[in-house]
């Protein structure tokens, strides 16, 4: 799995390199992205690979914010920063066209939870005592993703974006732990 993801990384590393060069006008664009892959809020840069290609990629920064409850009435908070890559297509003409990726995204997380503890007390009638104390942890995380949206993007104008992100996360090395949809609103310039 993780020599899968470098060289999907190594890939959209590399595919970034024509963004250096100069483009036709519309053919990049800067946006502000809600939900989504970002799971809260991010910023998004998309360009073509070339001025006349419906293949493209995109590179984020966005923060991600999660907070979960559990029969035991812990609480686990999730927060961090990440950088989604993706490559997307797009189909139709014109202004308005079906945008379809896929990508990964790398980032680091901050988890504040609650840790339970629980002991057998056998001389008390067999009564399970619990306590809770606050725990911390942070490391690196990843999932990969999906995007089927709606896309209209003037020339050198607007660009909005809408529709569901797909979202894999592994739990181990045997699997996908979930799947979950979000969706994802996005505006912008393109330049």
């Amino acid at each position: 799995m993780r020599s899968l993801l470098r060289i999907l990384c190594g890939t959209l590393l590399l595919a970034a390199l024509p963004a250096v060069s100069p483009q036709a006008q519309g053919t990049r664009s800067l946006s502000l992205e809600l939900l989504g892959v970002h799971n809260a809020v991010g910023i998004n840069y998309d360009a073509r690979f070339r001025p006349s290609s419906a293949l493209g990629y995109r590179v984020g920064l966005g923060y991600a914010y999660s907070e979960d409850y559990n029969f035991l009435h812990n609480t686990t908070r999730l927060q961090g920063v990440a950088v989604p890559l993706e490559v997307n297509y797009l189909l139709g003409k014109r202004c308005s066209r079906l945008e379809l990726g896929f990508g990964a995204s790398l980032g680091c997380y901050f988890e504040d939870y609650e840790l339970t503890h629980w002991t057998y007390d056998p001389a008390n009638g067999g009564v399970y005592n619990a306590w809770s104390e606050p725990a911390h942890d942070c490391g690196f995380g990843y999932f990969l993703f999906g995007d089927i949206g709606y896309r209209y993007q003037k020339p050198g104008g607007f660009i909005f974006r809408a529709g569901i992100t797909p979202s894999f996360h592994f739990g181990d090395r045997h699997g996908i732990d979930r799947i979950l949809l979000a969706p994802h609103l996005s505006f912008g310039w393109s330049f």
